[in-house]
């Protein structure tokens, strides 16, 4: 029932989607067929036949061979049909030339986008809100004292929680504030490792402590870090069907999380939007690097690369429009700020690039 339920969402969704999408456009070189090829994502196979790729799920609509689009697998073969004017891929079955037979492993089907790359971090929190941090637990210690802990050490935990549930130990890392104002979004948290509360009969809780065991640590743990329960997410990829987004909204990339300094396609980054702003898992952004500010003088033009800081030399004359980099697609919504990954880009990018909904 909870598959029906999925698909039928998705189904339901993109009819949706086409109400208000405009004639799908073809690249100029667009191939009739394509073998789906282990490691494809369906933004990658709609990418092949079009311009706009994040219109991928009218490639796939009320077509009856493909009835779910998550249902493809490595080695099928696509072809590009028309239907009531309107492109669309069908799959087609592969012919058996020899005995041989065909090995498809129907546990991995093409997802939307690369679920690896984000299943971090969609089954852990990356930020934290200013009002969870104030009273967010602290690691404390053990009874000798000791600051540092590494995988398979005990340690206490300020409070009580609860036996046998698995938390996730943190460390505060970068402030995230918005470019404009200096707003407070939230504090960027660095994962330490997995704990539980402790089996041992060597130790006991209070009202005030729990001891915990460290079960795994991609690095030490130490006393002051945060423990924090870890959130359980399913990662099926209908929930990461485009959404649009007004192109009257518009923020910035904050930094990438998955330590990156030139940012490229399914790079991990944390933008100024959250749900605040009505942004929701699947929402699109375009990447735009703004464009110079000219000032235009008798006998010569100053410009500079960010016609923001301006000022500095007077009002601009002429301001080059922006120029658009790529997409990003949101997978994870906080109040003031959403986790993106980056799903196309023409150049390296940085923190502060600007984003501009993206309509469609």
């Amino acid at each position: 029932m909870k598959f029906k339920r999925i698909t039928s969402f998705l189904l339901g969704a993109a009819l949706s989607f086409a109400a208000f999408a405009d004639t799908l456009i073809l690249k100029e070189n667009h191939p009739e067929t394509y073998t789906v090829v282990k490691g494809d994502t369906l933004w990658d196979i709609s990418a092949h036949f079009l311009n706009t790729p994040w219109l991928w799920p009218r490639l796939w609509q009320a077509n009856s061979q493909v009835e779910n689009p998550h249902l493809i697998y490595p080695g099928d073969v696509l072809t590009l049909i028309w239907v009531d004017g309107e492109p669309q891929l069908t799959r087609k079955k592969l012919k058996k030339l020899s005995p041989t037979p065909r090995i498809e492993d129907k546990e991995v089907a093409i997802p939307t986008i690369p679920l690896a790359t984000i299943s971090a971090f969609l089954s852990r929190d990356h930020i934290i809100e200013p009002d969870l941090l104030v009273a967010a637990p602290r690691l404390l210690g053990d009874a000798v004292g000791t600051p540092r802990f590494l995988e398979g050490d005990v340690f206490y935990g300020q409070g009580q929680y609860e036996a046998g549930k698995l938390y996730g130990i943190y460390r505060q890392g970068n402030d995230y504030l918005e470019p404009e104002t200096g707003e407070f979004l939230g504090k960027q948290l660095i994962f330490i490792g997995h704990t539980e509360v402790s089996k041992s009969i060597n130790v006991t809780a209070t009202e005030q402590a729990t001891p915990f065991d460290l079960l795994k640590s991609a690095r030490e743990a130490r006393q002051g870090d945060l423990i924090l329960p870890i959130p359980e997410y399913e990662t099926t990829p209908a929930y990461f069907l485009p959404q649009p987004v007004s192109s009257e909204v518009e923020g910035h990339i904050l930094g990438a999380l998955n330590n990156v300094s030139a940012i490229g396609k399914w790079d991990v980054v944390v933008i100024d939007k959250g749900s605040r702003e009505n942004i929701q898992i699947g929402s699109l952004f375009s990447i735009m690097r703004s464009g110079p500010g000219v000032l235009v003088t008798k006998n010569k033009i100053e410009y500079q690369s960010d016609a923001s800081s301006l000022d500095q030399v007077g009002s601009p004359d002429i301001i080059i429009p922006a120029e658009r980099l790529g997409e990003l697609m949101v997978f994870k919504v906080y109040e003031k700020v959403s986790i993106a990954l980056v799903m196309r880009s023409t150049d390296a990018m940085g923190a502060k690039y600007k984003i501009k909904g993206l309509e469609f």
